[in-house]
């Protein structure tokens, strides 16, 4: 029933954004300066200029999570002066900053009937920058404004979903998404949701007309016009390159594969070797467009039916660690010759000291170093790290075994599968003696920083399984963990969605399985000296009790002692922890949360 409402609310009531859009009228292109600051926090209307020569055509432009329409008519964007050169009516529609596609999609389909209403025409031609591109799908095949979009070219528009914004839903790594400038709005971006929830709406959708559709994928994160934005999106694009191949630093290419649409560029075309913002200046992009407006019947390039790219399996050969609250780390004795940290650090530039058994420190000369990412080789086995600035760091293992993630949710026996791979080169055995669990956050709610719960996978000949149907319906996303007595460990991060594809269709409560209530106690809530667990209804057999960091690290594992009454005392294992917020499993129960003074 909470998936059911939060469903709700997500999808048509996030915001308290009223849709009486805020209309102002630009000045002539040549009249506009960087001083011009439109509002900032509003649903609004640009009108620009109509030109002398006006062609009767009007362009309607709406941006992605970046901005709301500055970029597109400022910082020495093209757009507006070359449309007005050319005879068009541009128009900027801003929507909401991050409130996600649905209710974007609803804004932008009430600004569609005020803008035909006002030029007196039936259509217009949407120009929309990423996430725009979806919000374009929902206000043409939700809201039912299809009849009024000639065309919509998508430019950088992930159809598919965002790595980076699967990252963002992992609290631990919520602020690496912030660096990007996108902040809020990852939730229906997830690469999980997109696929089970976004893309079988719309490309099954009655009304879904995908010959409209034109789009822009751009494969240069590395190749920045404005300096000021290159270093973010060479720190994202870094990410998304070991995930979902090449990419403008936000969108893959694969994932702005809109089913039955027009692909203008194809991966890697020397044309579009630029970043996620480059894509939405009219000197990239505009003389690329120019041609399907003035030549309605002009379809060009790669056609495509069935491309998409796979996100149902990723692997990984990293594992994190997350600095302390004095910016430093341990690293532990390395498994591998080969390996890499590659760090990304909130400070836009930090240096990395080593230090010894005498706490001498020693600068870290890095293999790599841009703006907020920094690439280092270990100097020793065993190592400490300092820096001035809050960090995470992805530590990689070039020749070590690689971890794969799978999921099948749609079939009758929904399963999420994790399993281990050797590199073709290496001679050595995989280590199958891993223990694998996950920390999942349910999307859906209010706070993802609340963890959901737990898992444990089970070990199935050389697989590790869990079987999601236990859980209630909802949108997940998951953090895996899995470590082994040769101080082999690895992390993978993804999500899934469990239960009813269509997002506006509310879920039967009789086939959605209710939340486990605890079976465990843990007095008091905010531990200092003493703590004791009462177990509602303790097992037959030896059961253990396992202590986990907020962010799924597992710090602590110990039989369950003797019972008096049901009630037991952990005092002493548990004053070993730091102060922090903890969770504790019981056997296979529910987690529970706990505070370590």
């Amino acid at each position: 029933m909470k998936f059911q409402l939060i469903t709700l609310l997500l999808f048509f009531s996030l915001t308290s954004y009223t849709q009486n859009f805020k209309e102002i009228q630009l000045p002539t292109p040549t009249k506009i300066t960087n001083n011009f600051i439109g509002p900032l926090f509003h649903p609004t209307i640009h009108y620009g200029a109509t030109p002398e020569n006006y062609n009767g055509k009007v362009i309607v432009f709406n941006h992605g999570y970046i901005d709301l329409n500055q970029s597109q008519f400022l910082f020495k964007n093209t757009f507006y002066q070359d449309v007005f050169n050319e005879g068009y009516q541009a128009v900027f529609v801003a929507t909401t900053r991050g409130e996600g596609l649905w209710t974007n999609g609803k804004l932008l389909a009430s600004a569609l009937d005020i803008i035909t209403h006002k030029y007196g025409i039936p259509q217009v031609y949407l120009i929309a920058h990423s996430n725009g591109g979806k919000a374009a799908e929902a206000a043409m095949f939700h809201y039912g404004k299809k009849d009024k979009v000639a065309n919509v070219f998508a430019l950088g528009t992930p159809f598919w979903g965002t790595y980076l914004a699967d990252i963002s839903q992992v609290p631990l790594l919520n602020w690496i998404w912030k660096l990007t400038g996108l902040n809020e709005g990852a939730r229906t971006s997830t690469t999980y949701y997109c696929r089970d929830i976004v893309r079988p709406y719309f490309d099954k959708h009655p009304g879904n007309q995908p010959q409209k559709f034109i789009s822009f994928g751009a494969s240069g994160f590395y190749n920045s016009s404005v300096p000021i934005a290159a270093p973010v999106f060479l720190v994202s694009g870094g990410v998304l390159l070991a995930k979902q191949g090449s990419n403008d630093g936000v969108a893959p290419y694969s994932s702005t594969l809109r089913p039955n649409a027009t692909i203008h560029f194809k991966d890697k075309d020397p044309n579009a070797i630029f970043d996620h913002l480059d894509i939405s200046f009219g000197q990239f992009s505009w003389k690329h467009i120019r041609p399907y407006i003035e030549n309605d019947n002009k379809r060009t390039f790669l056609e495509t039916t069935s491309l998409k790219p796979s996100t149902t399996s990723l692997e990984s050969n990293y594992y994190l660690i997350q600095s302390d609250k004095e910016h430093r780390l341990h690293l532990e004795k390395s498994t591998s010759k080969t390996q890499w940290i590659d760090i990304i650090h909130k400070k836009e530039n930090t240096i990395f000291q080593t230090s010894n058994t005498h706490n001498k420190k020693k600068d870290i000369i890095p293999v790599h170093k841009i703006p907020h990412r920094t690439i280092l080789q270990p100097t020793k086995k065993d190592m400490a790290l300092h820096s001035d600035s809050a960090f995470i760091a992805f530590v990689k293992d070039a020749n070590g075994p690689v971890m794969s993630f799978s999921n099948e949710i749609s079939s009758q026996k929904p399963f999420l599968e994790v399993s281990f791979t050797t590199p073709e080169k290496e001679k050595f055995s995989v280590p199958t003696n891993f223990d694998v669990w996950g920390v999942i956050y349910d999307t859906s709610s209010e706070d993802i920083n609340d963890p959901e719960e737990i898992i444990n996978f089970t070990k199935n000949g050389n697989k590790f399984v869990f079987d999601p149907s236990v859980l209630p319906h909802g949108v997940y996303s998951i953090i895996i963990h899995a470590t082994n007595h040769q101080n082999i460990k690895r992390n993978l991060i993804s999500g899934f969605v469990l239960g009813n594809e269509d997002p506006f269709m509310t879920f039967n409560p009789e086939s959605t399985t209710p939340k486990e209530q605890p079976n465990i106690v843990i007095t008091p809530s905010v531990i200092e000296d003493t703590a004791t667990i009462s177990i509602l209804t303790p097992p037959p057999y030896d059961a253990t009790i396992t202590v986990y960091t907020i962010h799924g690290q597992k710090v602590l594992s110990l039989p369950l002692p003797e019972s008096q009454n049901n009630s037991y005392d952990i005092s002493g294992p548990l004053q070993k922890l730091q102060s922090g917020v903890y969770l504790l499993k019981y056997d296979t129960q529910k987690a529970i949360r706990f505070i370590k003074k």
